[in-house]
């Protein structure tokens, strides 16, 4: 499970596609505490195709049936104020991602309204995944991508920069 976590939060001001933000649902601002597990991508907020969710959810299953650790991607409409680094951590130790007692689980949430994204890391990987790391995967990888608008793209370039640091180190 998530516990104490490295931040990697940037706010995207300049994502070049607001319709998405605009035209995102409502979100209950109990999201944290009622947002169901059902698999390694939970896509609310409808950013990804279904082709993008199945190609993202076998490269997730084969990446923690590799490693044993676990990825999951998360994204949400809004955040209705609640700030992103206590969503996304509530809702990693709620969901128990990342094996207990390894705890080396990593959350990549995405909250398009609110133009911000987090990328949530457990203890157990932050020597791997650290702050610097993850921050260096958003402003290269994650943002341009959804400055472009091709936000299904940032996501995969995101889990492909964490599975390919993770499976480099395991080596």
């Amino acid at each position: 499970m998530v516990r104490n976590c490295l931040l990697a939060v940037l706010t995207l001001a300049s994502w070049a596609n607001p319709s998405i933000a605009r035209s995102a649902s409502a979100v209950p601002r109990s999201l944290s505490s009622s947002l169901a597990f059902t698999g390694f991508v939970v896509d609310e907020a409808h950013l990804l195709s279904a082709n993008e969710r199945a190609l993202l959810t076998n490269e997730l299953d084969r990446f923690q049936q590799r490693t044993a650790h676990q990825l999951a991607v998360v994204t949400v409409s809004r955040l209705d104020g609640e700030d992103i680094a206590i969503f996304t951590r509530r809702l990693a130790n709620r969901w128990g991602v990342g094996r207990r007692g390894a705890n080396d689980g990593v959350l990549l949430l995405v909250a398009p309204h609110e133009r911000k994204v987090r990328i949530e890391v457990g203890r157990g990987l932050e020597r791997r995944l650290t702050n610097r790391y993850c921050q260096t995967v958003l402003a290269t990888k994650v943002i341009p991508a959804f400055r472009q608008g091709r936000l299904g793209a940032g996501i995969r370039a995101g889990v492909a920069a964490i599975i390919g640091k993770l499976s480099a180190d395991a080596r």
